[in-house]
């Protein structure tokens, strides 16, 4: 047989459970607190299967209360009566927006310094291939100068001796001059 490619636990969708009890908690509307079986048949209610995730609604509800989110006016765990916290929740609000503005900002910062890397290499490679460009001018250049045309002189009595020439380094293209005509 081929082997089998275990399949990865998806991600379930829809709200998490701790805001459905929230939600459940506010529909009730019961001034000293939702008991978790009042909030389990809101939740029945709302079309959640609570038989299947009974286990986890009481974690949600725990988890809640340590959070800060839910607050357990009697009782203990995932029994007796829960308020929403406001204070806390709304503390808890604003440190959740703040962290998520700082890996927002950290974000940024790190996209600017890739892109600002990237540029940096970029221009660093084209210094590269315009210095290796530069070399094969500049010999062609030096090449054009040093071969001016020299002016053809007609030929003087042999009686003189010739005298010699130096030659001093082109700095600037040699103005050609006209050959005499014969």
């Amino acid at each position: 047989m081929a082997t089998e490619q275990k399949k990865k636990a998806s991600k379930p969708s829809g709200p998490k459970t701790i805001d459905l009890i929230k939600k459940a908690i506010i529909d009730l509307k019961e001034p000293k607190g939702s008991s978790g079986a009042a909030i389990k048949k809101q939740l029945a209610a709302k079309g959640v299967d609570v038989e299947k995730k009974n286990t986890i609604i009481n974690k949600a509800l725990k988890k809640g209360v340590a959070d800060g989110v839910l607050k357990q006016v009697k009782g203990t765990g995932a029994s007796g009566t829960f308020r929403i916290d406001t204070a806390k929740a709304q503390a808890a609000e604003k440190a959740k927006a703040k962290k998520a503005k700082a890996t927002q900002r950290k974000k940024e910062a790190a996209a600017k310094a890739k892109a600002k890397k990237a540029a940096a290499k970029a221009k660093k490679a084209a210094t590269k291939k315009s210095k290796a460009k530069k070399p094969a001018a500049k010999k062609a250049a030096k090449k054009k100068a040093a071969k001016p045309k020299k002016a053809v002189k007609p030929k003087k009595a042999a009686k003189k001796p010739a005298k010699k020439v130096v030659k001093k380094p082109a700095k600037k293209a040699a103005k050609k001059k006209p050959a005499p005509k014969k």
